[in-house]
């Protein structure tokens, strides 16, 4: 699974933290606890934006998620349990991951965005699962060093076993359901000429539109599609191609379409610049 290889970058990151604040007596502060988590964190939001395609839209969603962990447990240990390893840590542990939840299913996979639902459930479950994967660990990462010193690479494998059932339960079965969203400029291409293409919406400008758009292309630019919907001569159920310049406003566009009941929607891959790198017919 794609996610796999991040759950090692992930755990060898924790594992230089954890060297660094062993190694050089790094005093537990607020900032020096905020600061960690925010770094380590922007590595988990990269490695779920990538798992999507998407790595650049991932690193400050985790950033932010690591900060609200860590202010989380900072507020906690003042104003609820001072305990170091008290109560703090599975509450400030629950957040980071609906954080996380939140914002993959619906920031990073804002072209399908999972519902609340999906979106609270996986959060939870990777709190659940993580938790309890952590817990099995905790005195490994973080209890008395054995006399010879510290085993980083114990300390790399109980971090990965750490990571592993959190990251699993965010991203699972994410891939299938994002290539059955989409179709090749030559697939239908071929739909085009056997006469069975479904409907499709090209969302850029009138004046874009104009000089050159998709073969039987209907357009409506994105700023409208939540008001002109219903002008699409298609049924909701049944498949629409959507496409727009590169993708961000196809995408805009494809929220607005689902909120009008629109369930099939299939992005062309590359969007207008794909189907001309693929030398596709152009209507005028």
């Amino acid at each position: 699974m794609k996610i796999l290889p991040g759950v090692l970058l992930v755990a060898a990151v924790a594992t230089a933290g954890d060297s660094i604040w062993y190694g050089f007596g790094v005093r537990h502060t607020m900032v020096a606890g905020v600061l960690h988590g925010a770094l380590l964190l922007s590595v988990v939001g990269g490695v779920l934006g990538w798992s999507s395609g998407h790595v650049l839209k991932g690193l400050p969603i985790g950033m932010l998620a690591g900060i609200a962990g860590a202010a989380t447990y900072y507020v906690l240990v003042a104003l609820v349990d001072r305990r170091t390893y008290g109560s703090a840590i599975p509450m400030s542990w629950i957040v980071m991951w609906l954080v996380l939840a939140a914002f993959e299913g619906r920031w990073i996979r804002s072209d399908a965005p999972r519902s609340w639902r999906s979106v609270l459930l996986r959060g939870m479950a990777a709190a659940a699962l993580g938790g309890v994967a952590f817990f099995l660990v905790l005195n490994a990462l973080w209890g008395r060093p054995p006399a010879e010193g510290r085993n980083y690479l114990l300390q790399f494998a109980a971090w990965a076993f750490a990571w592993t059932p959190g990251l699993l339960a965010l991203t699972a079965g994410g891939a299938a359901r994002e290539r059955s969203r989409s179709i090749a400029p030559r697939d239908l291409m071929a739909r085009i000429a056997r006469g069975d293409a479904p409907r499709i919406l090209d969302v850029r400008s009138e004046s874009e539109f104009a000089a050159g758009h998709v073969p039987g292309a209907i357009n409506i630019p994105f700023t409208q599609v939540g008001t002109r919907a219903r002008e699409i001569p298609a049924s909701d159920e049944q498949e629409l191609i959507l496409y727009c310049g590169h993708g961000p406003r196809a995408y805009i566009a494809a929220r607005a379409l689902r909120s009008n009941g629109w369930k099939k929607i299939v992005y062309l891959e590359g969007h207008w610049a794909g189907w001309q790198a693929a030398s596709g017919q152009i209507e005028r």
